[in-house]
């Protein structure tokens, strides 16, 4: 285990944007601006494709490279991004927000958590966040690892992510621009191995969840029992070569499932039944396909899904394609999640 995690590492740091770690403030994002149109889109912008995740906008889209205080990030014009720190046990935690300038009463909020050694601008920019912020209208809010490594497994001692995600979800919950009852976990990579852990172990607070080249670990499934059973949707690469696709000594404590233990787990969990797969349509000249798995018959409110890249890498899929392998341009992990996750509250 300590070799894929150093693995990880490696990979990560060669691929990480520079950005300076210096926190800016200890004071939560201040109530939205006042606006003409608060929580419109812009003129033209037709939402999410249904099947494959992306979104159209007539005018396209505009991007400017801005400062959130503590590093750069691309974002969509009419969004803005701000970096925060808040005290979690005597230590400094930093944590970014991008919304649109012009916020509608009640937003939803998706929590984004970043691969190792990478910045919570890495992650906006590497899933084009910002432009469904824009769009979609709810805010994305990313929160930085200690050192970039997220304390990801629940056999280690340190348990310093769990009371961060605490704090941070309950600084959430008292803003009153945010409904509370609509906030969503996902990540990519590390980041969706702590994710996976925060649906073990923080499901009574977040509404559902998305993982991204991260299947479950040995050490995670035994002693994963949810308070709360919550949907949840993956995106897998079979030829992701730092999280294997068919495991890593899956099944063992030590090991990292493959995919279809990991699903089998969030089946019985969930009490899903049969599986309808769809192969989606072959949209880009990548040498990707997708196949989508919806489970049925999960219990209310427990939706499962697999969106399984072949020839998929360790990367985002529709996000940017230089990352470890091949990113999949067929489909968008950031609409799709978005799509899937979006009608249910806690």
């Amino acid at each position: 285990m300590n070799t894929i995690r150093n693995t990880l590492l490696t990979l990560a740091l060669a691929i990480s944007l520079a950005a300076c770690e210096q926190g800016s403030t200890d004071t939560p994002p201040s109530p939205a601006p006042a606006g003409p149109s608060p929580g419109t889109p812009p003129s033209g912008a037709t939402g999410i494709d249904p099947v494959n995740g992306f979104q159209t906008t007539n005018p396209p889209i505009t991007r400017s490279t801005v400062n959130d205080g503590a590093g750069f990030v691309l974002i969509a014009d009419g969004t803005t991004a701000t970096s925060f720190t808040i005290t979690v046990d005597t230590r400094e935690r930093r944590y970014v927000v991008i919304r649109p300038v012009n916020s509608a009463p009640n937003v939803p909020v998706l929590l984004m958590l970043h691969p190792t050694a990478t910045t919570p601008e890495t992650m906006a920019n590497l899933a084009n966040v910002s432009d469904y912020v824009l769009t979609q209208g709810f805010w994305a809010v990313l929160p930085q690892a200690i050192g970039g490594t997220w304390d990801d497994d629940p056999s280690s001692f340190a348990n310093l992510d769990i009371p961060f995600m605490n704090a941070l979800l309950d600084r959430l919950y008292a803003d009153p621009a945010i409904d509370d009852t609509r906030i969503y976990a996902t990540g990519f990579s590390s980041g969706g191995f702590m994710t996976e852990r925060m649906a073990c172990e923080l499901s009574p607070r977040i509404a559902a969840f998305a993982i991204a080249s991260a299947t479950l670990r040995g050490s995670q499934a035994s002693v994963c029992v949810p308070a709360v059973r919550r949907p949840k949707v993956y995106f897998l690469g079979t030829s992701d070569a730092i999280v294997a696709y068919n495991g890593v000594f899956s099944g063992t404590p030590n090991g990292l499932y493959s995919a279809a233990d990991t699903l089998q787990f969030w089946r019985q969990q969930q009490g899903c039944g049969g599986i309808v797969s769809t192969t989606l349509p072959n949209r880009a000249n990548d040498g990707t396909t997708v196949q989508r798995d919806e489970y049925t018959g999960c219990g209310n409110g427990t939706a499962l899904q697999l969106y399984t890249i072949y020839n998929g890498g360790h990367a985002w899929p529709g996000g940017d394609p230089s990352f470890v392998g091949q990113a999949t341009q067929d489909i968008a992990a950031t609409g799709l999640l978005w799509l899937f996750a979006r009608g249910y509250r806690r």
